[in-house]
Formats: structure tokens, C-alpha cells, sequence
């Protein structure tokens, strides 16, 4: 009865800390896009190619987005 206990917590608790990071990782996603949209001038749903790509391609990993997460109190990674 102990081990089925002690299974079930361990598992609630890997769980809980995947909802946790998945809740972060959006958190991430929408302060680097809303900073990108800001700092080059694209409307916030601007799902175009040109932005997408722009911001695939030169934002995401920048030194740029790193400190937007710093701005927003966010851990970069």
C-alpha cells in the first residue's frame, strides 16, 4: 500500500512540474513575441511570413529577446 502511495505522489508531482513549465514556457513565447512586435514594428497578431520568419530568424535567441525576458522578470532559459 506504501509503494502505490508513494507511485501516485511522485507521479502528481512530475505532473504538476510539466504544467508548471508548460505554463512558463508560454508565459516565454508570448513576452518575446510581444517584444519583437514592439521593437520592429509589427502589429501583435501579425502572423505573416515576413514576420514570422523575421522573427524566427533574428530574434529568437538574441541578446535582444534575453532581455526582454530580464525586463519581464522571466529566467531567459
Amino acid at each position: 500500500m506504501k509503494k502505490i502511495i508513494l507511485t501516485l505522489a511522485i507521479l502528481a508531482a512530475l505532473t504538476g512540474c510539466k504544467s508548471q513549465q508548460a505554463a512558463l514556457d508560454e508565459q516565454r513565447a508570448e513576452i518575446s513575441w510581444s517584444a519583437f512586435c514592439a521593437a520592429r514594428g509589427y502589429a501583435h497578431d501579425d502572423n505573416t511570413y515576413q514576420a514570422t520568419n523575421e522573427y524566427l530568424d533574428t530574434w529568437c535567441g538574441s541578446v535582444d529577446e534575453e532581455a526582454a525576458f530580464i525586463a519581464a522578470g522571466v529566467e531567459p532559459y
